[in-house]
C-alpha cells in the first residue's frame, strides 16, 4: 500500500478529493507512490486538517438532494487522531476551567 492509498482509505468517511490528497501529500514532504509510512501519513492529516476540513464545513443542498456534515464525527476522529499522535488538539479545545474565585 502506498502513502496516497493509505490516506484514500483512512480519509474515505471525509469525502476528501484526490486533489486535496495530493495537496496534502505535497506540502507534507511524502511520496505518494512510496510505501506506507503510517505515521508520517497520520501526522500529515494531523497538520493539514484544516485542508481536509474546507470541504466538509459547508452544507450541500440542491433540488431534492443534500449532503450535510457530522462534525461531532469529524471532531472527535481528530480528536482520536490527536490523542494517538500525542499532539495537541488546537482546532477542537476543549473548554478550559479558570479559577475565580479570587473576584468574589
Amino acid at each position: 500500500m502506498t502513502n496516497k492509498q493509505y490516506l484514500v482509505k483512512s480519509l474515505s468517511g471525509l469525502n476528501i478529493s484526490e486533489d486535496d490528497i495530493d495537496i496534502v501529500l505535497m506540502k507534507s514532504n511524502l511520496d505518494g507512490e512510496a510505501e506506507a509510512d503510517v505515521r508520517g501519513c497520520d501526522e500529515a492529516t494531523y497538520r493539514r486538517m484544516s485542508l481536509i476540513l474546507k470541504g466538509a464545513t459547508q452544507n450541500v443542498s440542491e433540488g431534492g438532494y443534500s449532503i450535510s456534515w457530522n462534525m461531532d464525527a469529524v471532531k472527535a476522529y481528530y480528536s482520536a487522531l490527536c490523542t494517538e499522535l500525542g499532539l495537541d488538539n488546537v482546532l477542537f479545545s476543549r473548554p478550559k476551567i479558570r479559577n475565580k474565585s479570587n473576584v468574589w
